[in-house]
C-alpha cells in the first residue's frame, strides 16, 4: 500500500528517530522521551499531524494541477477559476478544508470544478474510513455513546448522534444488499453438476425462533370534532405523540454440529418468508448437498415447520420440535385439563413428557383431544386450549423422541439461537431508551448480521472497491469530455 518513494522516507526518517533517541539519552538536563508510555503518545500525535499535513499537501498539490491543467471548454477557450469554495473533509487524522476551484466561461456558459477528477469525489464530508469507525461503533452502542467514542479514538473528528444515525441507516441498507448478493450466490452453487460443488456436509443443524424489539412511530393527536390540532412552534404542523409497541426480529441459525462457527439470518417481521431462503443460503455456505443431513429445531408454531421442510425438501430432513417449548405447551395443556380432572397439572404434565420421550406421542394428542370433546356439549362451548393444544402436538407428534434424538447425540433445544438473540440483537436494538422506527429495523438488523457471521471486513472491502470505481469513473468522465 505504500509507494516505494514514501516507503524510502519512512525509513530515513525512522532513522533519524533513532539518531535523536541516542542523543537523547545522553542529555544531562532530563531526557524528552523517558520511557516508552510516553514514545507511544509522542508517535501518536506525531502520526496524526503528519498524516493530515500529507492529505492536505496532496489536496493543495492536486488544486494546483487541477487549475493547471484546465480543459478547454466548447467555445475552445481555456476557462477561468470564477470562485473557490471551502468545504471540510473529516478524515481519520482530523477535518482538512479544502478550496475547490469553480471555473467558468462567460462565453459558451460551459463550468466545471477540475479539482473532483483528480479527488476521485465530488463535495463529501465523510471520508468513507470515518464511516466505517463511526458505523462500527454505533451498530453495538447508542448513537451518542458511539460518536463521543469516535473522538476519543481520533482526535479532532467530530461527528454529531444524528450524522451516525444517518450513516448507520445508509450503510445498513448496503449492508442488506450486499447480504442478498453473497445469498444469492451461495444458493448458486447448488445449480453447479456434483462434480462442480464443494465436499458437502454430512449433518447440519438449522434453528429458527423468533424475539420481541422495541418499535415506536410517530401519530397524529386525535382532536374533538371542530376543534384545531395543536400545532409545532418551530415547524407549524401539527403535533405528534410517539405509539411504543414490540414487533418480532426472526433469527435463524445453521452451524454444523460440535462447531462452534455459526451463521446466522436475522430479518424484520416484514421478512418472515424471506428468513427460511435466508436459513437455506446458510446451510448453502455450510456445505449442504442433496445428501446432507438436515435437523431442524424451532417452536411447533403453524408457519415454521412448513417453511422449513418446503426450503430443504429436495435432500433429507428432520424436524424436532424444541424441548423447552414441548414443556410449556404440555404445561398448559396441564393447567386446562386440571379444570375437568382431579389430576394436578404438573404432575400429568411430567407424565405426558414421559410418553413423549418414550416415543408414545400418540396417547398425548388422544388424551388432549378425548378431553376437549367431553369438555362441552357442542365446539363452541368447549375448551379452547384443550383444542389448540391437542392440534399442537398432532402436527408435531413425530417430532417429540427426545429419549431417542439423545440416543443418536442429536440436539433436542434450539436454545443457540435464543442466546443469539442476546448478542445479536438484544445487545443493540433493546438498549435503554432505544425505540426502532419500523422502517429502519431492517438497516440495524443487516449490520448485525454482518458483524455475527464475520463478514464486516468483507462489506467494508466492497464499499472500497464501489468508491474506486467511482472515482474512476469520474476521473473517465472528465477525459471523455475533454476528448
Amino acid at each position: 500500500m505504500v509507494p516505494p518513494d514514501l516507503q524510502s522516507t519512512a525509513d530515513e526518517f525512522t532513522k533519524r528517530y533513532r539518531d535523536f533517541l541516542e542523543q537523547d539519552n545522553n542529555e544531562a538536563d532530563g531526557l524528552q522521551v523517558p520511557d516508552l508510555l510516553t514514545a507511544e503518545e509522542q508517535v501518536k500525535a506525531l502520526v496524526c499531524a503528519l498524516g493530515l499535513s500529507m492529505l492536505q499537501t496532496f489536496v493543495d498539490v492536486r488544486r494546483e494541477q487541477a487549475k493547471e491543467y484546465r480543459q478547454p471548454c466548447t467555445c475552445g477557450q481555456t476557462p477561468t477559476v470564477h470562485r473557490n469554495t471551502r468545504w471540510i473533509r473529516q478524515t481519520p487524522f482530523g477535518p482538512m478544508p479544502i478550496m475547490d476551484p469553480y471555473v467558468y466561461c462567460p462565453t459558451c456558459h460551459d463550468s466545471d470544478r477540475p479539482l473532483h477528477a483528480l479527488l476521485g469525489t465530488d463535495r463529501q464530508t465523510w471520508s468513507l474510513l470515518v464511516q466505517q469507525d463511526a458505523v462500527d461503533l454505533a451498530s453495538d452502542e447508542s448513537c451518542g455513546k458511539a460518536v463521543q467514542k469516535l473522538e476519543r479514538h481520533h482526535p479532532g473528528v467530530q461527528m454529531d448522534r444524528s450524522t451516525a444515525l444517518r450513516m448507520l441507516h445508509e450503510h445498513g441498507n448496503k449492508a442488506r444488499d450486499f447480504i442478498n448478493e453473497k445469498l444469492c450466490e451461495a444458493r448458486a452453487v447448488t445449480e453447479l453438476p456434483p462434480a462442480l460443488r464443494p465436499h458437502g456436509a454430512e449433518e447440519l443443524e438449522v434453528q429458527f425462533d423468533g424475539g420481541m424489539i422495541p418499535v415506536a412511530t410517530l401519530e397524529p393527536i386525535e382532536v374533538p370534532e371542530g376543534q384545531e390540532p395543536e400545532l409545532t412552534p418551530v415547524t407549524g404542523l401539527p403535533k405528534r405523540r410517539k405509539v411504543c409497541r414490540w414487533e418480532e426480529a426472526k433469527v435463524g441459525l445453521v452451524q454444523v454440529p460440535g462447531e462452534v462457527e455459526r451463521l446466522y439470518s436475522v430479518q424484520p417481521t416484514s421478512g418472515l418468508e424471506k428468513s427460511f431462503d435466508d436459513l437455506f443460503a446458510l446451510a448453502c455456505m455450510k456445505g449442504w448437498d442433496e445428501q446432507t443431513q438436515v435437523r431442524g429445531l424451532a417452536d411447533g408454531a403453524r408457519h415454521i415447520r412448513p417453511r422449513m421442510e418446503s426450503v430443504f425438501d429436495i435432500g433429507k430432513f428432520r424436524f424436532i420440535l424444541d424441548r423447552p417449548h414441548c414443556k410449556e405447551h404440555l404445561s398448559s395443556a396441564g393447567e386446562a385439563l386440571e379444570r375437568y380432572t382431579s389430576e394436578p397439572a404438573q404432575k400429568w404434565a411430567d407424565s405426558a413428557l414421559d410418553k413423549l420421550e418414550a416415543g408414545d406421542s400418540a396417547a398425548v394428542v388422544d388424551e388432549l383431544q378425548q378431553a376437549w370433546e367431553a369438555s362441552g356439549p357442542d365446539e363452541e362451548s368447549r375448551d379452547e386450549t384443550l383444542r389448540l393444544e391437542a392440534g399442537y402436538f398432532e402436527r408435531n407428534q413425530d417430532a417429540v423422541a427426545y429419549a431417542f434424538y439423545r440416543e443418536q447425540g442429536w440436539s433436542t433445544a434450539s436454545s443457540e439461537v435464543e442466546s443469539g438473540h442476546r448478542h445479536v440483537l438484544q445487545v443493540r436494538l433493546k438498549i435503554s431508551g432505544a425505540w426502532w422506527h419500523p422502517d429502519h429495523v431492517d438497516d440495524i438488523l443487516a449490520l448485525r448480521m454482518l458483524k455475527s457471521n464475520g463478514w464486516w471486513d468483507e462489506y467494508w472491502d466492497r464499499q472500497k472497491t464501489d468508491w474506486r470505481q467511482r472515482a474512476a469513473d469520474l476521473r473517465n468522465k472528465r477525459h471523455d469530455t475533454a476528448a
